[in-house]
Parts: C-alpha cells; structure tokens; sequence
C-alpha cells in the first residue's frame, strides 16, 4: 500500500503540541496496545500448549494489521524463523464500563493465512472484509464492485454479491473472551483431506438435519464429517472436512476444518451458516 508523506515542517510542531496537550490519550493508546500484545500471545501460549499441531507456535513472532475501516477486527500473522505458521482475528467486544474486552473470532495453523498479502489483489481499492469462511477483498470499480476470497486469492464473478455478515451478529457468550484456556481437543483427521474424497454428504445436501456440539464431539475418529456452507446467497457451496474440535473453558466450542491448512471457527458461526454431515456409512468418490 502506498502512502503518501508530507514532510512540511509545521507537521512535526502539530505533532509535538498534541502529545504534550494529550499526554492521557497517548498512555491510553499505549496501555491498549500492551493489553492487546498480552492477549494474543496468552491465546497462542494456551493453544500450542494444549494442541500439538500448534506446537510451532510456541515462541513465534506476530505482525498485526487492521481489517476493514472501523470494524475493530485484526488480522494477526503468526511466523517462526520468517515463515507463516498461522493466524488469529481478533475482535474488541462491548465490555461494561469501557473496559477493553477482546474476543478470538478466528484462527488457523498453516502456512496459508487469510489475507496473505501473496493472494492480494493489486488494485488500490481492494479492502478487506472479514466475516468467517466469507471473508474476502473487497474491489470497488465505480459503480460496481468484485470480490476476491480472503483464504485462496479467486476471484468470483463480479455479478456476485456478499451476503449480510454473520459473524459480527454473533452474541458475546458465543466466543472465546479474555483470559479464557484452551481445556480440551480432539482430532478427527490429522492430515489435510479433501471433502471430495467421501462423498457420502452430497446425498445429505437437503436432509436438513441438525447436528449437535455433543454429536460431534462424540463422532468416532473413523467416520468422516463434512461441513457445507453457501456463500454469498448461496451462488457457492463450500464443502470443508471437519479436522479437529476445540473447547474453551469447557464451554466455548471452536470447530476446525482443513482449507489449506487447518482453520478454527466458533461452532455457533459454523452451525447458523452451514450443515454438517457425520457419513457412518459414506463411501469413496468413483
């Protein structure tokens, strides 16, 4: 991205006067920033401590860029010896008082990060809009506008249009807070695996049954789960093998898909936007 710098020397003075005029501002700038470097790093520690696939984790390093113009959404980069190892979003939540609360919308392990500047578009307007497994760049061209998928770099048809958001709908107490542990795992498929594989869920498309958090959580590591979702008013049907299941504080479900690496979402996002299907009796693709 391009900025543009003006060095007039008047600048310099304005900055000076308003540091020493606002001197409260600056701390709070400041104490928000060491809050924030704290939590992410409290999240990674908990992860790589309880799930081995995050084990590279462990003593990274993160690069952190705002996404979208006053979403109060991060994207943070995880890296370890200069290379991407995962990702977090992270969200600042409503907290009483104006308390600075934040919330783990998102997060990933792999070499392939939403967002990754190697995928981005290059047009200037290209903006980044998080919303789950819809994310995507934004490219306006007046007067209409295409969108760009934030995990894969493709471009879908400029006739395409987003649907409305759904995981910034989501209520508090559906996501992971401050200070929350990572308190159990399971891993149902440990190597990435393509949903076309087992195509017992295409059968399933219109079944419209529900499958629970306990459902899942009690699937043998044998039976495979597929979870469907239609995007952008379901002009795309994304399919994603369910990799491995999270629980924070014993209460907080986050579910794991494999797209290029493994992705976390909170099971409350997963279930409003798409179906999962548990094939006991699927077989392989022909």
């Amino acid at each position: 991205m391009n900025v543009t710098r003006r060095l007039a020397s008047f600048f310099a003075v304005s900055l000076s006067l308003l540091l020493f005029v606002s001197p409260v501002r600056a701390e709070e700038g400041k104490g928000w920033d060491n809050q924030f470097q704290s939590q992410i790093h409290a999240w990674m520690d908990a992860i790589a401590l309880r799930d081995s696939q995050f084990k590279q984790w462990k003593n990274a390093q993160v690069d952190v860029q705002t996404l979208g113009a006053g979403q109060h959404q991060w994207l943070v980069s995880v890296s370890k010896s200069g290379q991407q190892v995962g990702y977090m979003v992270v969200g600042e939540a409503p907290s009483a008082k104006g308390a600075v609360s934040f919330v783990l919308l998102e997060y990933g392990v792999g070499e392939y990060i939403l967002f990754d500047d190697a995928f981005a578009p290059r047009q200037i307007a290209a903006e980044p809009v998080y919303d789950g497994f819809a994310s995507h760049w934004l490219i306006t061209h007046n007067p209409s506008t295409q969108m760009v998928n934030a995990k894969t770099g493709e471009s879908y048809p400029a006739e395409f249009e987003a649907s409305e958001p759904v995981m910034s709908a989501l209520a508090p107490d559906e996501l992971v807070h401050d200070s929350q542990q990572l308190t159990q795992t399971r891993i149902l498929r440990p190597t990435e695996t393509s949903p076309f594989d087992q195509i017992g869920w295409v059968h399933e498309l219109n079944a419209g049954d529900d499958v629970s958090w306990a459902q899942l959580w009690q699937t043998k590591g044998s039976t495979p789960v597929t979870l469907t979702v239609p995007l952008h008013h379901s002009q795309v049907l994304a399919p994603f093998v369910v990799g491995s299941l999270h629980l924070w504080n014993d209460q907080y479900p986050y579910v794991g898909v494999w797209d290029e690496g493994l992705r976390f979402v909170p099971y409350s996002y997963a279930h409003k936007v798409g179906q999962f299907h548990v094939n006991e009796t699927s077989s392989p693709a022909e």
